[in-house]
């Protein structure tokens, strides 16, 4: 009589068990990388939206100690992404048009932002005639909110968020909502120390 011997080492191909348990492991790991990746991401934009809001913030310091006086704007408060916003980069990049009287009568160029990408992450230009800035945006699509100390007094009063702020010795102070695109929360972007 003759015997078949089985071979454990012939065995070919997976359980069903070992190809849920191989699969499993593999989706862990996509979504704890996937998670690292989208906090690397939003550090990286928090980062890129600080370096345009401080940027902003030295270019209109940088343009009050040489006029000893800020751009020439009736309004405290101003969104990059407005009219005033528009004039406010035009002034500090020395591409003013001539639409009002010349607030930069020495060119002198104080802020060079990066361009922008899908109204994100920097200046975005005029598609059509002189190709100048029309707005300023951060990293996750929100204007920046520029506030002037127009009445020249010792302290900078304003309010964000819903919360009054009060910034001694300051010309000037920027601001974005941040990655959640709410004013007053933890991931703002801001140029000064948020206690009031």
């Amino acid at each position: 009589m003759m015997t078949q011997k089985s071979h454990p080492s012939l065995r070919r191909g997976f359980t069903l068990i070992e190809l849920l348990v191989v699969i499993s492991i593999v989706a862990v790991l996509a979504a704890m990388s996937f998670a690292g990746v989208t906090a690397a991401m939003k550090k990286t934009r928090t980062v890129q939206s600080q370096t345009l809001a401080t940027g902003l913030e030295k270019a209109v310091n940088d343009f009050y100690n040489d006029y000893n006086r800020l751009p020439d704007f009736t309004q405290d408060e101003i969104k990059t992404d407005t009219s005033q916003g528009e004039d406010l980069l035009k002034i500090l990049m020395a591409e003013e048009d001539g639409q009002r009287d010349l607030d930069n009568s020495r060119k002198n160029r104080y802020f060079d932002p990066q361009e922008g990408k899908g109204n994100k992450g920097g200046v975005i230009r005029s598609k059509t005639g002189d190709r100048g800035p029309k707005a300023l945006f951060d990293a996750f699509g929100n204007p920046f909110t520029v506030v002037l100390n127009l009445d020249y007094e010792d302290e900078l009063r304003f309010s964000m968020g819903g919360k009054q702020y009060r910034l001694r010795g300051k010309q000037v102070a920027v601001y974005s909502p941040g990655a959640d695109g709410e004013e007053g929360t933890s991931d703002d972007v801001v140029t000064f120390t948020k206690q009031n």
